[in-house]
């Protein structure tokens, strides 16, 4: 298996909201947001050790998703895992519906740009999320198992 479960717990609780908004945002990047994007990305929710206030906003930020650029800029200058793990649940959870639309296919290159990845990371990583839709029930979100 190609991938591995993400731990965010460990993240300080504005970038756990700030990937949760990121994914939201890509979700709603081609004009509506899809019963499967919005599905996958509640199996990626993990709202332990969140304060109610975190929690409040993580189910506001699904009705109105902050632009695609607030989430991704507070992984910027994150370590190249966590940058690539953010990338693979953007990519897993556009292709969760079969097909990436105009507006997702602009958010993923403002991503690539914005986390600072290489045209060969994303390769691998959209390999990975192809992978990945063939094990719906895997427990999300995902990172990529390094090799």
């Amino acid at each position: 298996m190609p991938f591995d479960t993400l731990d965010l717990s460990p993240l300080p609780e504005a970038q756990r909201l700030a990937f949760y908004g990121a994914l939201f945002a890509m979700a709603a990047g081609d004009g509506e947001m899809d019963e499967s994007e919005d599905e996958r990305i509640f199996e990626s929710l993990d709202l332990g050790g969140l304060s109610p206030e975190a929690r409040d906003k993580v189910f506001r930020l699904a009705i109105q998703p902050p632009p695609l650029e607030r989430g991704l800029l507070a992984f910027r200058d994150a370590d190249h895992d966590l940058r690539r793990a953010l990338m693979l649940n953007l990519v897993d959870v556009v292709l969760v519906d079969g097909l990436i639309e105009p507006g997702e296919h602009v958010g993923l290159h403002e991503a690539r740009d914005v986390l600072g990845l290489s045209r060969d990371d994303v390769a691998e990583l959209l390999e990975i999320a192809h992978a990945a839709q063939d094990q719906p029930d895997a427990p999300r979100p995902i990172r990529p198992v390094s090799s």
